[in-house]
């Protein structure tokens, strides 16, 4: 909590003088009641979710199917800006959701396991599917793989993750990109289906 109150107090204070610290105190006020209400409709959303952190914070109203296991990590932000979040965890599954994570208008869907790992960042429409049978009803999901995401991965707009596969720590994967295999650290990959694009550095 008190790593979090830094931050958002370095987020408003600018400029100097009297009035600058007013404004400062003025805008963390703001920053701390919306990160109230965030954290209010985190925790009627993801009720049934297992909190391994403490704050989980929730804009907009995500979609959310959970018959499995959901594990979200400390500071955790599910965001619904431009389209719902939408998370589903079948009977079986398993989606667990590192520490850090930012999701915006993401779709999740789950009947084996999917690991997010710390600092990932899913832009919205971006699709994870673990299995081919999604959509398709009550019929009786086949052949369903793990995907794993590794820490510090970010996933651009429409890009889409097909069961099996590993992200690794630090990769990129392009808007619109097909990811059916595998991605080594720190690469940027990119078309349909992905492929690497360049290496890069990491941080």
């Amino acid at each position: 909590m008190r790593d979090l109150l830094k931050r958002e107090w370095g987020k408003a204070k600018k400029g100097n003088g009297a009035s600058a610290s007013f404004m400062a105190v003025w805008r963390l006020g703001r920053r701390l009641l919306h990160l109230s209400t965030s954290f209010a409709r985190g925790k009627v959303y993801f009720r049934k979710a297992k909190w391994r952190g403490r704050l989980v914070f929730a804009k907009g109203r995500p979609t959310i199917q959970q018959e499995g296991r959901l594990e979200l990590g400390h500071l955790v932000r599910i965001w619904s800006n431009i389209n719902p979040t939408q998370i589903l965890v079948g009977r079986r599954g398993l989606l667990s959701i590192g520490d850090g994570a930012y999701i915006n208008g993401a779709l999740i869907a789950v009947e084996n396991e999917v690991r997010i790992g710390k600092n990932c960042y899913l832009a919205p429409m971006v699709q994870i599917v673990d299995n081919d049978d999604f959509g398709l009803g009550e019929q009786q999901v086949q052949d369903a793989k793990p995907i794993i995401i590794e820490e510090d991965a970010w996933l651009a707009t429409r890009a889409m993750i097909l069961k099996g596969v590993r992200i690794g720590k630090g990769a990129v994967v392009a808007v619109g990109a097909v990811v059916e295999e595998d991605v080594a650290p720190y690469t940027l990959v990119a078309g349909v289906p992905a492929r690497p694009i360049r290496q890069l550095k990491a941080i």
